[in-house]
């Protein structure tokens, strides 16, 4: 049995699987890339998704669980879970008084990433649960609409707002620091013949299809750019023995503060790149 970090995908609507959840997420087959998680009935099937951003790799394993209920989930799926979502129909009001119970058991879990879905929020108590109502309810959760409304998903398409729907699960999902990540490392000069795909300070050569050397100041910036990472790759590697004994709220602060760090590298190499 592998290692990898698991995501435990529940659904409380009944006319939506958990499968189709990893459908949306993987954008493939269910058939493909299955893990078997335990050979214990009843037989747990995960489905193995790889995360590829440019700074590093991860693989994570989405298991659907079967069902809504909390106690079902077996205890080898419970030492593997880093991350629950928890799809829910938001014109159903009697799910607010399930929350709770969620909100114990991501805190008990110690599951830092967590994330309820829906299709769209309503506007109204009237009609259902309005985006304030999931929040305060359930304050260790975020919430994602699948199929916000049409105004969100146009700004989305024309650029001017942040990733919607299914793009900004994903993204959510790559923004965070997995316990397996494997960090791009690694610079221009010391590249080698046979590593063709690009990483964290060695650009794609297409980018530079003359081949012309790098001056002072480029070379300067690199540096930096390699020391700054270094710092964070260092935070990183040492956030589980180093936070073993806090309370889960200086963890996620402490979190946090690690992606705040990412957010500014990222911000510093798009502009370096710009110029």
């Amino acid at each position: 049995m592998g290692s990898e970090p698991i995501v435990l995908i529940l659904s409380t609507d009944e006319s939506v699987k958990p499968d189709s959840v990893v459908d949306r997420i993987r954008k493939l087959p269910n058939s493909q890339d299955q893990v078997k998680l335990s050979t214990d009935p009843p037989e747990c099937i995960g489905y193995a998704y790889q995360i590829h951003t440019k700074y590093y790799d991860t693989k994570v394993i989405l298991y659907a669980h079967g069902s809504a209920e909390l106690a079902t989930v077996p205890n080898a799926i419970l030492k593997r879970t880093e991350g629950i979502l928890i799809y829910f129909d938001a014109k159903d009001r009697s799910f607010l008084e399930r929350l709770p119970a969620y909100s114990t058991f991501v805190q008990q879990n110690e599951i830092e990433f967590g994330i309820l879905l829906c299709s769209t929020l309503q506007e109204s108590t009237t009609d259902g649960i309005t985006y304030g109502e999931a929040k305060s309810q359930c304050t260790v959760l975020d919430v994602i609409e699948l199929e916000p409304n049409a105004e969100d998903a146009e700004e989305e398409v024309a650029g001017v707002g942040d990733a919607t729907g299914v793009d900004e699960l994903i993204q959510a999902m790559h923004n965070y620091i997995w316990s397996n990540v494997n960090i791009h490392r690694g610079n221009r000069n010391a590249a080698t013949a046979d590593d063709e795909s690009p990483t964290l300070l060695s650009p794609n050569p297409a980018d530079d299809p003359a081949g012309v050397p790098i001056t002072e100041e480029e070379e300067r910036i690199i540096e930096a750019e390699l020391n700054g990472f270094e710092r964070l790759l260092t935070e990183v590697m040492n956030f589980q023995p180093n936070t073993n004994n806090w309370t889960r709220n200086e963890r996620l602060m402490y979190a946090e503060e690690l992606a705040e760090m990412f957010d500014n590298l990222v911000e510093e190499d798009e502009a370096s790149g710009n110029t």
